[in-house]
C-alpha cells in the first residue's frame, strides 16, 4: 500500500492538558478537502495524555518525553517527523471551527509563495478577537511598558490579510522547506521562540502574514498557567536574549538597563500589592527568580531557560 504524502503536518506539543489537547484533535480530524498528519509532542504529563492518545487516535503520532523539555525542543522534535509539504505549530488549547480552514489554508499558501509564515486569526474562547502579532521587541516598547503604558490604546482587527512583523506561535504556518533555510525554533529562546523564528524568516527575504479569513479559538495558556516563577522570569529574559542576537550593541545595552529597572519596578508593585493578593505574592515570587537570572545572564554568561 502506498502512503499518501500529507499536505499539512500539524504539530501540538502537550502538557497537561488533555482535555483540550483532546478537542484539539479534534477539530483538526474535521479538517475537510485536506490531507492532514498530526504529531503530538507530549512534555512529559502526568495527568494520562499518553495513555488515552495511544488508545483513542491510532492514526496520529505520539512523542512522548519523560521530562518537560520545552515548547522550542518539543517542537523541533515534531518537526523533523513531519512529512508535510506545509507545516503547522498548534496550541493544544486551540479548536479549528471551521472544518475547511486548513484547505484554505493551504490554498493560501500555495497562492502566495512570497509568504514564508502565515498565522491565522486567533479568537478568546468567547470568540472575540485576542491579539496575536506584535512588532519586534525593543527599548521603546519596554519603556512604554516600564511605566503601564503599552496598552493605553486598544489595536484593532485588521479585516483583510496583513503583513506583519512577528505573531504568536499558538498557530502558525509555513514550508518545511522554511526549516532547511533558516533552522527550527531557537531552543535557548523560550518565550520568545516564535518572535524570533518570524524575524529570522523576515531577514531570509519572506513575509509574514496575519490571515484574519482562518480563524481559530485560543483557549489561552493552559499548560502554563498560574507558573508565574516559570513563565515571567523566560518572558523577560527572552527579550533581552533576542536584543542580544539580532539589535545593535547600544540598543541591547538600552533594553539591558531598562529590563533591570522593569524587574526592580514590578518587584516593588507586587511586593507591596502581596499583602493582600496570593496572586501578587506569587508574581513577586517570579520577579525574584527574573532577577537572579537576570545577574547570571550579565555576569556569569549562563543562558539557560527557567524550568
Amino acid at each position: 500500500m502506498i502512503a499518501v504524502k500529507p499536505d499539512i503536518s500539524v504539530i501540538i506539543v502537550s502538557y497537561n492538558v488533555q482535555e483540550y489537547l483532546c478537542n484539539c484533535i479534534d477539530s483538526v480530524l474535521a479538517q475537510k478537502n485536506v490531507i492532514v498528519e498530526i504529531i503530538v509532542v507530549d512534555n512529559g504529563s502526568t495527568d494520562g495524555t499518553g495513555e488515552r492518545i495511544k488508545s483513542k487516535y491510532l492514526d496520529v503520532k505520539f512523542i512522548s518525553s519523560s521530562v518537560n523539555v520545552g515548547f522550542s525542543t518539543a517542537n523541533n522534535q515534531g518537526i523533523r517527523e513531519a512529512s508535510g509539504e506545509f507545516l503547522m505549530l498548534l496550541n493544544p488549547d486551540t479548536e479549528i471551527k471551521e472544518i475547511t480552514a486548513l484547505h484554505r489554508a493551504k490554498d493560501f499558501m500555495e497562492a502566495n509563495p512570497q509568504t514564508a509564515i502565515m498565522a491565522p486569526c486567533l479568537l478568546n474562547t468567547d470568540g472575540s478577537f485576542q491579539l496575536s502579532f506584535w512588532n519586534y521587541p525593543g527599548s521603546k516598547e519596554l519603556l512604554l511598558e516600564l511605566f503601564y503604558l503599552h496598552r493605553t490604546k486598544k489595536p484593532e482587527q485588521p479585516s483583510s490579510p496583513v503583513v506583519v512583523e512577528a505573531a504568536s506561535g499558538a498557530a502558525l504556518i509555513f514550508r518545511k522547506s522554511l526549516i532547511n533555510e533558516i533552522g527550527g525554533l531557537d531552543e535557548n529562546m523560550f518565550w520568545m521562540e516564535d518572535v524570533d523564528f518570524c524575524y529570522r524568516a523576515h531577514k531570509a527575504g519572506g513575509r509574514i502574514i496575519w490571515n484574519p479569513e482562518i480563524k481559530i479559538i485560543h483557549h489561552g495558556g493552559k499548560s502554563s498557567v498560574g507558573n508565574y516563577s516559570v513563565t515571567i522570569p523566560n518572558q523577560v529574559m527572552g527579550r533581552i536574549k533576542f536584543s542580544k542576537k539580532h539589535n545593535s550593541k547600544p540598543e541591547f545595552y538600552l533594553v539591558n538597563i531598562l529590563s533591570l529597572a522593569f524587574i526592580c519596578s514590578r518587584l516593588v508593585v507586587f511586593t507591596v500589592l502581596s499583602l493582600v493578593n496570593k496572586t501578587s505574592k506569587a508574581k513577586r515570587k517570579a520577579y525574584r527568580v527574573a532577577l537572579k537570572s537576570y545577574f547570571r545572564f550579565n555576569f556569569q554568561g549562563d543562558t539557560a531557560i527557567i524550568r
